[in-house]
């Protein structure tokens, strides 16, 4: 019993990362570097995750894994689930998988005689926000603590 559990952590762990990774790093290169945020992939892959579907996804390719006598059935889910993985490389649907997990309309930002409005937060990460500001095409660098909203 101890070593079907231990082979179900392990191989659900082994599916679930190649799952993940295959995902974000289509994110980072049609979301992220789209957007030419300056941060590198072990820094968006860390802090972007839903960790609590880590057990989940786990749990859920090791029993596929596991189960005996239905290759078939094992072969449509392993490769419907890469196909799901893909998604993020083609580079409309990174971009607006990209936008709806991570920004967020109509911020404002005040500095000491600065006052910025309406901006798009891109993405925040490590106390900086990276953001389009309406009529600019670069994307700027702003401290989180300068976030009014």
């Amino acid at each position: 019993m101890k070593e079907r559990i231990g082979s179900i952590i392990f191989f659900g762990l082994l599916f679930w990362l190649a799952f993940v990774f295959l995902f974000y790093a289509g994110l980072f290169v049609n979301y992220i570097e789209h957007h030419a945020i300056p941060i590198f992939f072990n820094q968006f892959f860390v802090e972007s995750q839903y960790w609590w579907l880590w057990p989940f996804g786990i749990f859920l390719y090791g029993a596929v894994f596991m189960t005996e006598k239905k290759t078939k059935e094992k072969a449509a889910f392993f490769t419907l689930t890469l196909l799901l993985a893909m998604i993020p490389w083609v580079p409309g649907f990174g971009e607006s998988i990209g936008r709806a997990l991570f920004a967020k309309e109509h911020v404002d930002y005040r500095f000491q005689r600065i006052e910025v409005k309406d901006a798009t937060l891109l993405f925040s990460s490590r106390g900086y926000d990276y953001v389009k500001v309406p009529g600019k095409k670069v994307t700027l660098r702003y401290p989180t603590a300068n976030r009014v909203r």
